[in-house]
């Protein structure tokens, strides 16, 4: 019987202690962030930015990229809008999956070379809006 409840002791003890452990890791890496992100980030949105008014092909002529920006969280995000209602209203009927695969279509290819110029860790986001109002967020795939 007692060695039932020093068991039941030591292993509520080894739970508290392992999320102690883990807690402390995942704000350890929260607090190892990069100090220049936000000039990587700020950096890689005017490379994207002079990339979208330049070189970008558009999915279709309902596509057009409204502005290149930085959030808060130092990820690049690309504002995106579909201009026809029509289409709009389709993509909206669509699963959130295929909803993100139509949004990643406004991202440049994965070959492409504007990604040379990104850094390899920065974070890089679709925001698709349609005549609506907004559609869905998705993050761009990129080269390893």
């Amino acid at each position: 019987m007692w060695q039932n409840t020093a068991m039941k002791r030591l292993n509520r003890i080894l739970v508290l202690a392992l999320a102690m452990v883990l807690l402390a890791a995942g704000l350890g890496l929260a607090a190892c962030g990069d100090k220049g992100s936000k000039t990587k980030a700020k950096k890689a949105a005017g490379v994207l930015r002079d990339y979208y008014y330049t070189t970008w092909q558009a999915p279709s002529p309902d596509w057009e990229v409204r502005k290149v920006g930085v959030t808060k969280d130092n990820v690049v995000t690309v504002s995106a809008k579909i201009s026809t209602k029509g289409l709009s209203k389709e993509i909206m009927k669509r699963s959130k999956l295929e909803q993100m695969q139509i949004a990643r279509m406004a991202c440049p290819a994965i070959g492409d070379k504007i990604w040379s110029s990104v850094d390899k860790e920065q974070p890089v986001g679709i925001s698709l809006s349609g005549s609506a109002g907004h559609i869905i967020n998705a993050r761009c795939m990129k080269p390893d």
